[in-house]
């Protein structure tokens, strides 16, 4: 699988696709996570240059060279490659505003964003080392816990993952998550995740690029605070009991009836149809285990919302997902609460 995985180590659990080093405990440190995780090597500038000839028969123009061609190399002016200092490998070629964020550079981010001791659970490359990233464990991670001590660990962020590109695709970003990144899939699972719950900081390939991170570490700080804002109110939810009488109740009123003036036979079917998904949800291993709760009633929500609900483009879908952008998940909070104060 050369393009999905390339190099990396694993702390204790194996990658699913079996390969890596699998060491007995988190990397101590980034110098340490780069050994065992095979980022040893850095990403490089070298010049670029192009081709320019003529085929000496029919004087056709040509920017490869061949047999029968006349030409010769000369200077790309304006771009340079970006290539591996190990085996001299293109990773891609770039305009000379491209700035490189190294693999030494990354372990000074982290440190720089959260402190040092940081302990590094994977890191790897990907893609002929096109992507690179180092998933680094926190201290605290951030677990959905009721005041009465009920938790709900499906909600934990155990994650802060720092994540390269060296051919253009991307930024280097930062962020929280709950995917543990061991390849290529694990990547865009802990980047739509990152998107979607706006869990994210990017640091764009540009001159500037080490003015931002003081900014960025105000910014993850920020993000922390309301993460554990969120939880504080999540966990408030998860204490608060709800009956089958008032969970249906929820999902009557979190998709209403129109009026009945309103109403045609589509109509009908398109509200049952969205009600029954809340209901599937509900019943669902993601959340039958809280479905007993407010907290209950608002991950279904979120899940029909994130999920199931038809959307109109993908400008929409990513819109909706954003936490603090979707007035329908601050409808479901504030339904929660309210239904279960029926008797």
């Amino acid at each position: 699988m050369p393009a999905y995985f390339d190099t990396g180590f694993f702390a204790r659990v194996p990658a699913w696709h079996g390969e890596g080093n699998v060491t007995d405990r988190e990397a101590a440190t980034w110098d340490e996570a780069r050994e065992w995780g095979g980022l040893q090597w850095e990403p490089i500038e070298a010049p670029s240059f192009g081709f320019r000839g003529i085929v000496a028969e029919t004087g056709e123009t040509v920017n490869v060279p061949g047999d029968g061609v006349v030409g010769d190399y000369f200077a790309d002016e304006g771009f340079k490659r970006i290539i591996r200092s190990d085996t001299g490998k293109l990773l891609t070629t770039a305009k000379d505003s491209y700035t490189l964020i190294t693999h030494a550079e990354m372990g000074e981010i982290a440190d720089a964003i959260m402190g040092q001791g940081l302990k590094v659970e994977t890191a790897g490359a990907t893609h002929g080392g096109k992507r690179v990233w180092g998933l680094f464990l926190l201290d605290e991670p951030q677990i959905i816990t009721s005041p009465s001590g009920r938790t709900d660990m499906t909600a934990t962020l155990p994650y802060m993952p720092v994540m390269n590109s060296h051919d253009g695709s991307g930024s280097c970003r930062v962020g929280f998550t709950q995917v543990r990144i061991v390849c290529a899939n694990t990547w865009q699972s802990s980047e739509a995740e990152q998107e979607r719950h706006g869990r994210t900081y990017l640091f764009r390939h540009t001159a500037n690029w080490k003015d931002r991170v003081e900014e960025a570490r105000l910014a993850v700080q920020g993000q922390r605070e309301a993460i554990e804002h969120y939880h504080a109110v999540m966990g408030d939810l998860l204490d608060i009991s709800v009956t089958a009488a008032q969970r249906e109740l929820f999902v009557r009123e979190f998709v209403p009836m129109p009026p009945e003036g309103l109403i045609s036979d589509r109509v009908i079917n398109n509200v049952e149809t969205a009600r029954n998904a809340i209901r599937e949800i509900l019943a669902s291993e993601t959340t039958v285990e809280v479905a007993d709760s407010a907290y209950g009633l608002v991950m279904a929500a979120t899940e029909y919302l994130d999920h199931v609900r038809r959307y109109n483009t993908k400008d929409t879908l990513l819109g909706r997902q954003l936490l603090g952008r979707e007035p329908l998940k601050a409808k479901a909070a504030a339904l929660a609460r309210e239904v279960a104060t029926v008797g």
